[in-house]
């Protein structure tokens, strides 16, 4: 490459094979140039970090390429152009290829084909003096070729070095793969030291096999989806053994404990016919736990009709905020928010310790805003502010979540009612103690940051501030993609809710076709969300669908 290239590369390509693009960008960036090759060609760096230039932008409006495109294409060795049906139809595209071979300095232009046949893909005004690489055929060698075109040396010394990485790399697998059989054998033993329950056992496996799986095979996307979704389930069944275990604890009479080996070695069923057996004649907060204990069995079995009776007997027999929280705890689950709020008023006149007393108050707040009761929902959340302040004054690893998620209720009742500066001012308090959580513990308070992200950027746009709105929406959605990818479920109907937002804020400033690309991104996840769960998300698809359809009424109008 001559001196006064900046890039060894330009990547012109549709921005609807984005996906395809960042993946070339980061095999070429990520290759390691082994000392083989530098030893036989002197002129070789170490590596190609920032050699590549890709625009990360969709283009505007205008009519002509930007300044910045203009100094990238001029200052690239070689042109690549990824080739899709796509690619033809882009103007932009064509008019990159029309720029750089129209430069006086000849330089070699390569196209890499994404997806189609060869004769259908090709940009016209490429002509026939290209280097074609079909990635249909395998993606490691389309990449493997092109980085030899970039390096000026021949393909056969770059793929030997590549098929003997791959057999390193087998042999590590396999060593790995030892070492993890032996590691999960001693788990289970260790995990059969502290539970004797025979499905709860048999989950832990399925999980670790599952997650292994992900971890070390090479798998194809839907696979990925199809095991993650399989692992959430298989999470969410485990926490609902776990939660009926720890009420079994708490159930201190001989029968209870009967059921309890019935129920390890046999299951729920077995288990439920042990409780029935027998009626007692004391009702009292022994008898209610174990009414709460019926309720925990039948969630298991998705019963919640049978689930709710047990409850509705509990609180009947004793009215202690442990029974009646968890019974609210369940009604909200259940959609049931008027029957768990005015379960909440009742306690909020108990006689509470402060954590209690704190979410109560935080869960009629949330009540009271959403049925428009606005003075009452700031009264309840400055009341749980207050408690929450001493609480994690004396206990910050415990409490600063709880204090967060008050602040962050503050911030969007201000937001309801217009108070833009409130709002912005305890929505950073919650942002920032986020923030500190996730530095100790990544995986389990990124997300919480998002919302956090994702809160001030509908703020921001409120407050009419398009750029700071801009900024915390695409940081939202770039934390948002790398968490889909751990557990889709959880995290797919967050990632299409800023897609959509940042899409309505595009709108608004005219950016049509960025508004068009997001717009679209967030229908496919809420398709896929509402075809999973209609009663859940069938509105939020609605919403989408509308906004693209009114989108594209407009750009007709224009």
């Amino acid at each position: 490459m001559k001196m006064s290239y900046t890039y060894r590369a330009f990547i012109s390509y549709s921005h609807k094979d984005k996906v395809f693009a960042v993946w070339l960008q980061k095999g070429i960036e990520n290759y390691t140039i082994p000392t083989f090759l530098r030893n036989k060609y002197p002129h070789l760096p170490k590596d190609l970090k920032r050699s590549v230039f890709r625009d990360d932008e969709e283009l505007s409006s205008a009519s002509a390429l930007s300044a910045v495109l203009e100094q990238a294409l001029d200052t690239s060795a070689c042109l690549i152009v990824i080739c899709s049906a796509d690619v033809v139809a882009s103007k932009w595209v064509e008019k990159e290829i029309v720029y750089f071979k129209g430069s006086a300095d000849k330089r070699p232009t390569y196209t890499v084909i994404a997806k189609g046949e060869a004769k259908d893909v090709m940009p016209k005004v490429l002509g026939d003096e290209v280097l074609a690489v079909d990635a249909q055929q395998g993606k490691k060698m389309a990449l493997m070729k092109v980085i030899a075109s970039l390096l000026d040396v021949p393909f056969a010394d770059v793929w030997e070095r590549e098929k003997r990485e791959v057999k390193k790399k087998a042999l590590i697998r396999l060593g790995i793969g030892l070492a993890f059989l032996l590691v999960l054998l001693y788990s289970l033993v260790q995990y059969n030291a502290i539970s004797s329950n025979a499905e709860l056992d048999s989950l832990h496996l399925n999980m670790s096999s599952i997650e292994y799986k992900l971890k070390r095979t090479k798998l194809s996307s839907d696979e990925v989806y199809t095991l993650q979704k399989r692992l959430q389930a298989l999470k969410e069944m485990k926490k609902r053994k776990e939660d009926t275990l720890k009420w079994f604890g708490m159930v201190q009479t001989s029968l209870a404990k009967k059921a309890k080996k019935v129920y390890d070695a046999k299951g729920v069923d077995e288990a439920l016919a042990i409780l029935e057996s027998e009626k007692s004649q004391l009702e009292d907060a022994e008898y209610a736990k174990k009414n709460i204990l019926h309720a925990k069995l039948y969630i298991e079995k998705n019963d919640y009709k049978k689930a709710d009776a047990f409850y509705e007997k509990a609180i009947t027999i004793d009215e202690s905020y442990a029974n009646i929280y968890e019974y609210v705890l369940f009604l909200m689950q259940q959609n049931q928010t008027d029957k768990a709020r005015v379960l909440l008023e009742r306690l909020n006149a108990y006689d509470l310790n402060q954590e209690q007393k704190a979410n109560v108050l935080n869960r009629l707040g949330i009540d009271y805003r959403k049925l428009k009761r606005l003075d009452e929902a700031e009264e309840c959340y400055a009341d749980a502010l207050k408690l929450r302040k001493a609480l994690a004054k004396e206990n910050p690893d415990k409490y600063r979540l709880d204090l967060a998620w008050t602040y962050n209720n503050l911030g969007v009742l201000y937001k309801k009612i217009h108070e833009l500066n409130a709002s912005q001012k305890v929505h950073y308090k919650a942002f920032e103690l986020r923030k500190e959580l996730a530095k100790k513990d990544p995986k389990k308070y990124t997300f919480y940051v998002t919302c956090s992200m994702h809160n001030l950027g509908e703020l921001y746009r409120e407050m009419h501030d398009t750029q700071k709105a801009e900024s915390f929406f695409k940081e939202a959605i770039k934390v948002r993609r790398k968490l889909i990818v751990s557990n889709p479920k959880k995290y797919m109907p967050s990632l299409a809710n800023s897609l959509h937002e940042l899409a309505t804020l595009y709108v608004k400033t005219k950016r049509f076709e960025e508004a068009k690309v997001l717009y679209e991104e967030a229908l496919t996840l809420r398709e896929t969300l509402a075809k999973q769960n209609p009663q859940a998300f069938s509105n939020d698809l609605k919403k989408t669908r509308e906004a693209l359809q009114k989108l594209q009424h407009t750009e007709v109008l224009e």
